[in-house]
């Protein structure tokens, strides 16, 4: 007998159909097949666009899926390419759920992405890093260019860097001319855990936020200049123009999450550590 339902199909749900389609993009590059992780990072580029953070990124490292082939794409730009940031692992990383942990000896990550073409104004800028795990030696994030052109007055000497130094100081400078001469710190907690937001809004001002707290602001007058070589992550490229690679820095904690881009205001940064705490939260890594 003829059943008028029986060609009728339930249709099927195709998962993440409803994403961002940016967050989407993202999952399928970096063939992440868990729910959980795909919905935070939809969830977190919704509230990323939501606060108008997202146009200012230029690279947005969320560090999820457990493996180096996962960890290693750009959000952004989620392209298997220089071009678009995505990272480059060197030396000795162990990969996990929780994040990248560096051998502090040789393991880092090149992210391709130079400041001084990335960055439309050196006067507008940020990074931020999310630290899961302290250590009593320096990690590194960032770029530098040691001495430029003049290794006696540092002429030329653009900096990135943050290096929460042993447990209680941080070393940072973003965007800055004559490096050394501006080299700042601030006295921080003994955990050095959970996001610092490096950020250079206006020409002058440079401010450091850890976990939605204001740490420090440094006045610098001179002219900003953006590091002419790739940021790395885990560790400093360090260059010394006239002379070999100095004094190559290495990272020790682990890193859950990292940013590059245009400068933050003290509503984005506070905006940021809410999306990141909130996104590190759903993961069940949070440490803060």
């Amino acid at each position: 007998m003829f059943t008028p339902f029986a060609f009728i199909q339930t249709p099927k749900v195709v998962a993440g159909s409803s994403f961002d389609p940016d967050a989407q993009a993202f999952i399928t590059a970096a063939a992440i097949t868990n729910a959980t992780q795909q919905t935070a990072i939809n969830t977190l580029v919704l509230g990323l666009k939501a606060d108008n953070i997202w146009t200012k990124m230029k690279a947005i490292y969320p560090v999820v899926g457990g493996a180096a082939a996962n960890h290693k794409y750009n959000l952004k730009d989620p392209r298997d390419l220089d071009a678009a940031f995505r990272l480059v692992f060197n030396g000795g990383i162990t990969h996990s759920s929780t994040g990248m942990l560096p051998n502090g000896s040789n393991g880092y990550a090149d992210t391709k992405l130079i400041p001084s073409t990335a960055i439309a104004d050196p006067s507008s800028t940020h990074f931020s890093a999310y630290f899961r795990t302290t250590s009593n030696t320096n990690p590194q994030i960032g770029a530098d260019i040691i001495y430029g052109t003049d290794g006696d007055t540092y002429a030329d000497g653009e900096s990135q860097y943050l290096i929460p130094a042993g447990s209680t100081t941080c070393y940072y400078g973003l965007n800055t001319n004559n490096s050394y001469n501006f080299g700042l710190s601030f006295t921080d907690d003994a955990t050095t855990l959970g996001l610092y937001v490096v950020t250079r809004y206006t020409a002058n001002t440079i401010k450091v936020f850890k976990n939605n707290t204001l740490k420090t602001t440094g006045t610098d007058f001179n002219t900003p200049g953006a590091p002419y070589i790739s940021f790395y992550l885990m560790g400093m490229n360090q260059y010394y123009p006239d002379g070999p690679l100095y004094n190559p820095y290495y990272g020790t904690r682990q890193l859950a999450f990292a940013t590059i881009g245009d400068g933050l205001t003290d509503t984005d940064a506070s905006n940021l550590y809410t999306r990141i705490q909130a996104f590190q939260t759903s993961l069940g890594r949070q440490v803060w």
